[in-house]
């Protein structure tokens, strides 16, 4: 299946596609002895898109052949390897409709969420490319510090593997894929059984990027088949966005691979906190965005807000009368509501377990999330809001990362107890500050989050935030170009001084 009937079949909406093949080695490779695995679904009917279909033996295939393209990367410069990365950036650029188009119907995302997507991914790439003179300066800037006359050079630490989650498939393909190119390291994505359009999308565009054979290669599965694959010593980077179950799985069961790293990252328990003097409306609106931006399901989505008392009244009437007013509906044609379906029927029933648990615990529910009915077979709920008088870690609801549209509001008087309260968790990703930035900049310091955005909701900048999550949600791992700083070491090359006089403290042997 060639792009263009790839792209025949997407536009005419002609599903369940057929199944491509695996792209390995720069080829679409199909064993013929294969299990048929659950492929994805349009989210906003319940319908099919994509089969796939694994062999036993396509996984160390892709493992061979990164293996066998490690050879062929060490043999480009720096400087070559980011020429394929203005392709990247022309390729994604040529198929903006197709991109967008896979992410609407597959990821479940309105029209603009995903064109805002698009956009964000563009502009990594600009910021990356913008750069390309000083990236070898940034990467290892802090070994070169005081070593003077000695060389420095980047060197790969081998097979990466990393999985596209079907919440952000471009601009996780976008990261993952120039870490890699500017590391030299041989890239295997996995794309998630709910990702299936926008990986054969994105094999189409790497086989047009002139890169080695074998250096990035596409292989369809699961998380049970990516963990599985994890055995395989060559494999020497891990990067993994999901839940924390699996991301502390993969950290349990491969601790003994002690030069492997591991880039896992799942969702925060991330907060706004709205201070006294801020715009009431605005910062309700970068809220609601925060909470319902692909349906909550982002590593970044909101789901605390702490709220001044003397704002609560006004936050409630607000934040209740923009939930109400919210379009919710398909996103597979042209319609673009504000707020899409769930990935799947299990998303609708976890969020409605958790809504009853709410409404039992909570002081206030001031919206009780629903199934919402729109006609179609599709996986739609109505966002919660939750008001509670005081913080319970011991809640199951009020602790856990729920990744749906949902938010639980507190009061408070003084500043010092929202901030206490932002910092007791274990999953803390981003805190969003909304209010005069002369009234909230002081309290900075005082924040755990990794990451502090000021009047941006908390999903303001996808996943290109510079630093993952605190502990459980990230290790405080680097993001965007600081991939390939994890996916790399320094060696250093120091050359003696023909007269020796490096020994000359030295005393004589004869």
């Amino acid at each position: 299946m060639g792009i263009e009937t790839f792209s025949a079949a997407v536009n005419a909406r002609k599903f369940p596609l057929d199944f491509p093949g695996h792209f390995i080695g720069g080829e679409w490779v199909n064993e013929a002895k294969s299990e048929a695995l659950q492929g994805s679904f349009n989210p906003s009917r319940g319908e099919p898109i994509g089969k796939i279909h694994l062999g036993r033996k396509t996984i160390e295939t892709a493992i061979d052949a990164a293996d066998l393209a490690q050879k062929a990367i060490f043999g480009t410069s720096l400087e070559e390897r980011i020429v394929s990365l203005t392709r990247l950036r022309a390729q994604i650029a040529d198929y903006e409709g197709l991109v967008v188009d896979a992410m609407c119907l597959e990821a479940g995302k309105p029209r603009w969420e995903a064109q805002a997507d698009f956009r964000a991914s563009i502009q990594q790439l600009d910021a990356i490319l913008a750069e390309k003179d000083r990236i070898r300066q940034y990467l290892l800037g802090p070994v070169m510090l005081a070593w003077p006359g000695t060389d420095f050079e980047l060197r790969s630490n081998g097979i990466t593997m990393a999985f596209l989650p079907f919440s952000t498939p471009l601009a996780t393909f976008v990261q993952c894929l120039a870490g890699a190119v500017i590391a030299g390291s041989p890239l295997i994505l996995m794309p998630s059984s709910h990702a299936v359009l926008s990986g054969i999308l994105f094999a189409h565009i790497v086989e047009k990027l002139e890169l080695p054979r074998g250096s990035v290669n596409i292989v369809f599965g699961n998380y049970q088949t990516f963990q599985k694959s994890l055995s395989d010593k060559r494999i020497q980077a891990v990067i993994y966005s999901g839940s924390r179950e699996h991301c502390d799985a993969i950290r349990r069961d491969y601790a003994g691979a002690l030069s492997r790293e591991l880039l896992l990252q799942s969702g925060g328990k991330n907060a706004v906190i709205v201070a006294k003097d801020s715009d009431v409306k605005e910062a309700v609106r970068q809220t609601v965005y925060g909470v319902i931006k692909n349906a909550g399901q982002l590593n970044t989505s909101t789901s605390r807000a702490y709220v001044h008392d003397s704002m609560i009244e006004a936050f409630k009437e607000e934040i209740v009368r923009t939930v109400r007013n919210l379009s919710i509906g398909p996103t597979d044609g042209k319609e673009n509501p504000h707020l899409g379906p769930l990935y799947a029927q299990k998303a609708v029933d976890k969020f409605l377990r958790y809504q009853t648990m709410a409404k039992r615990e909570a002081t206030d529910t001031w919206v009780w999330g629903k199934s919402f009915s729109t006609g179609t077979s599709g996986y739609f709920v109505s966002p919660g809001i939750h008001f509670f008088d005081e913080l319970s870690q011991a809640s199951s609801y009020q602790a856990n990362v729920l990744m749906t549209p949902d938010v639980s509001v507190y009061r408070y008087k003084d500043v010092e107890e929202a901030i206490a309260a932002t910092n007791d968790t274990e999953a803390s990703l981003v805190t969003s500050l909304f209010g005069a930035a002369e009234t909230v900049k002081p309290w900075v310091p005082h924040l755990k989050s990794p990451n502090v955005l000021i009047n941006l909701p908390t999903v303001g900048l996808d996943v290109f935030l510079p630093v993952a999550g605190r502990k459980l949600c990230g290790d405080y791992r680097l993001n965007g170009l600081g991939i390939a700083f994890l996916l790399t070491y320094p060696q250093a090359i120091k050359v003696g001084h023909s007269d020796g006089h490096e020994f000359h403290a030295w005393p004589a042997l004869d």
